[in-house]
C-alpha cells in the first residue's frame, strides 16, 4: 500500500481544525477535483480507558467520511473490496500523523 500513501501525499493536503466539536483532519485535493474527506477525532476521556492518559493531547477517532476520496482511488487503481480496509488503513495513519504534527509542530 505504499503507492496509495504516495498518491496521497502527492494529490492531497491533510488540514487539521480544532473546534469545540472536536477534532477534524480534511483531506482536501491540491487542485480540488474531488470533495474533502474528512476523519473526526475527539480529545479522549478518563474514564474511557483503564490505561492512564499522561498527556492532556490524546484523542480517539469517532468518525470518518472518506466516499470520495476512495472512489478517486478506485478510478486511478481499480480497488477490490478486500482493498478498501488497507486504503482506510492509510489514510486514518495520513490523519494521526497530521494531528501529531499539528500537536507537536514537528
Amino acid at each position: 500500500m505504499d503507492h496509495i500513501e504516495k498518491f496521497l501525499k502527492e494529490n492531497y493536503t491533510p488540514m487539521v481544525t480544532e473546534s469545540k466539536l472536536g477534532i477534524c483532519c480534511y483531506f482536501k485535493h491540491k487542485e480540488g477535483i474531488t470533495e474533502d474527506s474528512v476523519v473526526y477525532f475527539e480529545f479522549a476521556k478518563k474514564s474511557w480507558s483503564k490505561k492512564p492518559i499522561f498527556n492532556d493531547r490524546q484523542y480517539v477517532i469517532v468518525d470518518a467520511d472518506t466516499r470520495d476520496l476512495i472512489s478517486f482511488l478506485n478510478s486511478y487503481y481499480n480497488l477490490e473490496e478486500e482493498n478498501y480496509n488497507e486504503v482506510r488503513r492509510v489514510i486514518i495513519d495520513m490523519a494521526i500523523d497530521a494531528l501529531d504534527t499539528f500537536y507537536n509542530g514537528d
